[in-house]
């Protein structure tokens, strides 16, 4: 049996900590692995993690070098050597350097640290040590963060320790949800005659929510029958609702807050649209088509390499919101907007099904 901790210290309910949690659960229910998880307790990883019966471990740490993270890390490492550990999975930029300097001192055989976001890696002495002296291994979530992690390093870092998994996609519990719909135009008292368009994530600058409510108030002097629903919460929130306010787009644009039933609101939109400056693998992108819901993306990142220009939703220029305009009108627009949802379903089902990140993933732990 393996021991194996995933440790994501981020404060908030992501893209890295959907697969912190998915991957780990998956992992629980085959009896080859002993699998915890080591975040904040006040966190919606550790509650959900506690829900689905994955050991835990409490880890808070702040970003930079003091004592009191210097404590944690003796402490951290005492974890992992009592525990028999052996295998740390590393997610965030602080993970890195707290978890790799840890697994390092508790003389770990595999300390594997999963970049998810298209950001390039600082050539840093900090990060040379780390990512040739601490991690064995390195596991970028799609191409473009392959690339990044590359752009910088690749006169120190092999090019041969990075892996390539794609985020999977559990279809048999987005279908699942599908069955029971929640019909959240009548939640939010949208009229019947109002197509309804979702944003999804976390309320934060990388998300680019104001090229969207931008391009709203261009939308708004071509047509009224739409309304967008900006579903998720973060530390923008109040930034943003004060934005739609002061450019009169109340009727436009309602804020959900957080919800937990995001796949059984998917069928009742009529589209997505994701405005972010950069993504690592865009997992809300990749659930919306395997539901069968078309998408209006910008073209960041890795996004193109999920949605077909044309084929199961339009890619738009980042930060254009005069792009993002034009191609959320062309999509209000189009007659058939099942083309989409079918053609980005095979897409999912073809490359990001679930069942192929863990088959990938097994070989390499």
């Amino acid at each position: 049996m393996k021991s194996i901790v995933f440790l994501n210290t981020c404060p908030v309910w992501g893209g890295g900590e959907k697969w912190t949690f998915t991957t780990a659960k998956i992992l629980n229910e085959d009896p080859e692995f002993n699998v915890y998880i080591a975040t904040g307790s006040d966190t919606e990883l550790f509650k959900r993690a506690e829900k689905a019966g994955i050991k835990t471990k409490e880890v808070k740490v702040k970003s930079g070098i003091t004592v009191l993270n210097l404590f944690k890390v003796f402490r951290f490492k005492n974890f992992l050597k009592e525990k028999d550990i052996d295998i740390l999975f590393l997610n965030m930029s602080q993970d890195l350097k707290f978890g790799g300097i840890t697994g390092k001192l508790a003389s770990l055989d595999r300390i594997i640290y999963r970049r998810g976001s298209a950001i390039p890696i600082k050539d840093r002495f900090y990060n040379k040590y780390l990512l040739t002296k601490c991690v064995t291994d390195i596991i970028a979530n799609s191409k473009a963060t392959k690339e990044t992690i590359l752009r910088n390093t690749s006169h120190w870092l092999n090019e041969d320790k990075i892996e390539l998994i794609y985020n999977g996609i559990d279809l048999a519990k987005i279908d699942k949800a599908l069955e029971n719909p929640v019909d959240i135009g009548q939640e939010f008292g949208i009229a019947d005659n109002k197509m309804i368009i979702g944003n999804i994530g976390r309320l934060s600058y990388q998300k680019g929510h104001e090229f969207l409510i931008e391009a709203v108030e261009l939308l708004k002097q071509e047509r009224n029958d739409f309304v967008v629903l900006i579903i998720g919460d973060g530390e923008r929130e109040e930034e943003l609702k004060n934005l739609v306010s002061a450019k009169e787009l109340d009727d436009y644009i309602i804020f959900t807050g957080f919800r937990d039933d995001v796949y059984n609101i998917l069928p009742g939109l009529d589209f997505l649209v994701h405005t972010a400056r950069w993504e690592g693998f865009g997992f809300v992108i990749a659930e919306a088509m395997a539901a069968g819901i078309p998408v209006v993306s910008t073209d960041v990142s890795n996004i193109s390499e999920i949605v077909v220009d044309g084929e199961s939703g339009y890619l738009a220029e980042a930060r254009n919101v005069e792009d993002i305009a034009f191609n959320v009108l062309k999509m209000i627009d189009h007659k058939n907007k099942d083309y989409f949802g079918k053609n980005g379903r095979k897409i999912i089902e073809n490359n990001y099904k679930i069942s192929i990140m863990m088959d990938k993933f097994k070989k390499i732990i």
